[in-house]
């Protein structure tokens, strides 16, 4: 071996470092400035995402409480219109039950299309359904539906005399109104 590797501790090219020697980079030295105008930098950045993170969550909260309003009125939308649906059912009903023949009103069958509507009419009381008052009544457009108007009839008021298809609400709200004849009284 020569004298020229013993130096360089077997190493045959003295540019290159081994495993074993640091590899050393100048290390930069950043004034205490530009250390604070990173620092003011990084805390714009991180106030920045913040109000993202905030302003996400607000519209993600919106979003949910409209979804839940939006589902809420559809439900009651579709309850209204299956109650709707319902309510010729019962109308039938009551006509039927109005003209049996009196050779009939004993039969037990009878006894049981009886206690069908009562179940409907409950029903319907349990869903908050009621029946809109009419006969003998001032006359309410917001309720009645006038089909017919006596002519013959004086008075000040319009008042209900007849009521052809009984008016339903559900809640405060009219889902079917009354088809009615109106005269003067």
């Amino acid at each position: 071996m020569s004298a020229e590797t013993n130096v360089n501790g077997g190493n045959p090219n003295p540019n290159t470092k081994t495993d074993n020697e640091a590899v050393e980079t100048p290390q930069e030295e950043l004034s205490v400035e530009e250390l604070k105008q990173q620092l003011a930098e990084e805390q714009k950045k991180t106030a920045t995402h913040y109000d993202n993170f905030v302003r996400a969550r607000a519209d993600y909260e919106n979003l949910k409480r409209r979804t839940e309003a939006e589902r809420a009125k559809l439900n009651s939308e579709i309850r209204e219109k299956v109650l709707v649906r319902i309510l010729p059912v019962v109308d039938d009903f009551e006509r039927a039950l109005q003209n049996v023949p009196e050779n009939l009103k004993g039969e037990a069958w009878l006894n049981g299309v009886n206690m069908i509507e009562k179940k409907l009419k409950t029903f319907l009381e349990q869903e908050n359904v009621s029946e809109i008052p009419a006969e003998g009544q001032e006359f309410d457009p917001r309720v009645h539906d006038a089909v017919h108007r006596d002519e013959e009839s004086t008075g000040d008021k319009d008042v209900v005399q007849a009521v052809y298809q009984k008016g339903y609400k559900l809640g405060d709200k009219v889902i079917r109104p009354a088809v009615v004849k109106v005269g003067r009284q």
